[in-house]
């Protein structure tokens, strides 16, 4: 008997759709999330209402629930390659990108309804704990250009999969 896709997929929105503002450097983070029994992590971050803005994407790991603190790479398609998603073609993910630095990506500005899918490997993660190497925690914070006043309308989705120990109800992602 095959799996829902439910029962393999964990779901949590953390970041729920808000407005970002167009004041310099101020920063939206997701809630943490936990990895630890879970071999994936992909973040779907979209975006309604947009402007001129270009907030800054970044993903943090961290050994516990509040200290997701350390920058690292990752890698991400976009999904906004006309006005919106909505066009013909709007639905075509770009080619995979490697940030291949802690730095991030900047947001595409004014694509109403774009979407980026953002790939988290749990061992770069790991990695990022230099000690021990017993990094599990993640956030992903979005920082804010100011290149205009105006508001970015966006919501951040995490989905984990691959459980560990699967079973018919996923365990709390949540700290």
């Amino acid at each position: 008997m095959s799996q829902l896709w439910s029962e393999i997929n964990h779901i949590v929105n953390v970041i729920v759709p808000v407005q970002i503002a167009g004041t310099t450097g101020l920063a939206t983070a997701s809630d943490i999330v936990n990895m630890a029994n879970y071999k994936k992590l992909t973040y779907i971050v979209q975006t309604g209402a947009t402007s001129a803005n270009k907030p800054t994407i970044t993903v943090y790991a961290g050994e516990t629930s509040t200290g997701a603190t350390t920058a690292i790479a990752f890698n991400y398609r976009t999904q906004i390659a006309v006005a919106d998603c909505a066009t013909s073609g709007g639905d075509v993910p770009s080619d995979l990108v490697t940030t291949g630095t802690s730095a991030g990506f900047a947001m595409t500005a004014n694509k109403a309804g774009g979407c980026y899918i953002i790939e988290v490997d749990p061992s770069t993660v790991a990695a990022a704990d230099t000690t021990d190497q017993t990094y599990d925690h993640v956030k992903l914070v979005l920082t804010n250009d100011s290149s205009s006043g105006a508001v970015q309308l966006i919501g951040v989705l995490a989905i984990l999969s691959e459980p560990r120990y699967p079973q018919a109800v996923l365990q709390t992602a949540i700290d």
